[in-house]
């Protein structure tokens, strides 16, 4: 009997979204049945890449906002009720599509409410461990229990990295084993093996080129993207806005960008560009460890985990880190990232594969 699997990504950003390309490919190889549940962006972006080729759920979920200045975490903390109440709603939602979808697996993106009894439950996550500031950070182990709390909801949690320290999630996974825990490999839908062809814009785009990848939500993304045209207006971009629209060239001067960008287009520049910038998004590293690229990392202000995985790839002089608020140094830094070693290359040697036949035996012993 055919086994019916439900992925339901976050919806803040696309790097959920992304990184679930790979896990949703490889189950579809497997003779599954898949029913992504997600919405807005994330729904779109996962329809133009799988097509009829999977059936679709509208999963409404609550969107964070970002603070356009220093008080981030007092923004974030008052959402955290509506946030809260967003979880309850999710696993109201999922109790009723198990009735009709009967899935036997619900694989869960950081979504903490997408879970059910009667599916084998998967929670996706690479932030095991909350990083706090340091004016914060009595509060870091409660923040880590309630996580683990609702985590341990779930039959099984996946940590897309390798297992071995520091991976590339360092503390955020890897601070201390969890018995709950099993590591899929870094998720990314982009192959060093595969040529990609950016078809209908091949001999429109530069050859010398550094690419930038925006992404988050606003204001914060359209704040970097005009201080990055500002500072960087004499240098040859080619840009990925990530903001819905279509994939259409818009060129000005020496700057190439994008709406947004489909895989065979994003896996192009990145294979090609001499460094990217970007967010120190953790699916993005996830991409750019395909390629060992170099890089400048830029961090949403106030975002840890952004903040945490910046200096971490600086301390280890992979990539150079830079702050939003000054980027007046941003060309000293991009020849800084020429001599440093780029973001490793890390492949998921056989590990998600693993993980995924656990799972189909479970859920095949309980058809």
């Amino acid at each position: 009997m055919q086994v019916t699997v439900l992925v339901c990504p976050l919806n803040w950003g696309l790097g959920h979204a992304t990184r679930c390309i790979p896990l949703i490919r490889q189950l579809i190889d497997e003779n599954c049945r898949v029913i992504i549940a997600a919405s807005g962006a994330t729904l779109n972006l996962l329809k133009q890449e799988f097509g009829s080729g999977v059936e679709y759920e509208d999963f409404p979920g609550k969107e964070i906002r970002y603070s356009r200045g220093k008080f981030m975490i007092l923004k974030l903390t008052a959402q955290l009720p509506a946030f809260l109440y967003s979880i309850y709603k999710e696993y109201r939602w999922m109790q009723k599509q198990v009735k009709c979808i009967k899935p036997d697996i619900i694989i869960s993106d950081n979504r903490y409410g997408a879970r059910s009894g009667s599916a084998v439950s998967v929670f996706l996550t690479h932030q095991l461990f909350v990083q706090m500031p340091p004016r914060l950070r009595l509060f870091q182990r409660l923040a880590n229990s309630i996580n683990h709390i609702f985590i341990r909801a779930f039959d099984h949690c996946w940590v897309p990295d390798v297992p071995d320290t520091p991976g590339l999630s360092g503390n955020l996974s890897h601070q201390r084993h969890l018995p709950f825990v099993r590591f899929t490999g870094p998720l990314s839908r982009f192959s060093v093996d595969k040529e990609y062809i950016c078809s209908g814009y091949h001999d429109l785009l530069p050859r010398n080129f550094i690419l930038v990848i925006l992404s988050g939500p606003e204001p914060q993304r359209s704040i970097l993207e005009d201080k990055l045209k500002e500072e960087l207006s004499e240098e040859v971009l080619v840009g990925f806005r990530a903001v819905p629209g279509k994939m259409q060239l818009k060129k000005s001067e020496n700057h190439y960008w994008f709406d947004h960008g489909d895989t065979d287009m994003m896996g192009w520049c990145l294979k090609n560009c001499r460094a990217v910038i970007s967010r120190s998004g953790y699916t993005t590293l996830m991409d750019m460890a395909v390629f060992g690229k170099k890089a400048v990392l830029i961090s949403t202000p106030g975002q840890t985990e952004q903040e945490y995985l910046a200096g971490l790839f600086s301390r280890q002089n992979y990539t150079v880190s830079l702050a939003q608020r000054d980027l007046s140094g941003i060309k000293d830094a991009l020849v800084k990232s020429q001599i440093l070693a780029g973001v490793p290359e890390i492949s998921d040697s056989g590990l998600l594969g693993k993980c995924i036949n656990q799972v189909l035996k479970e859920a095949e012993k309980n058809q």
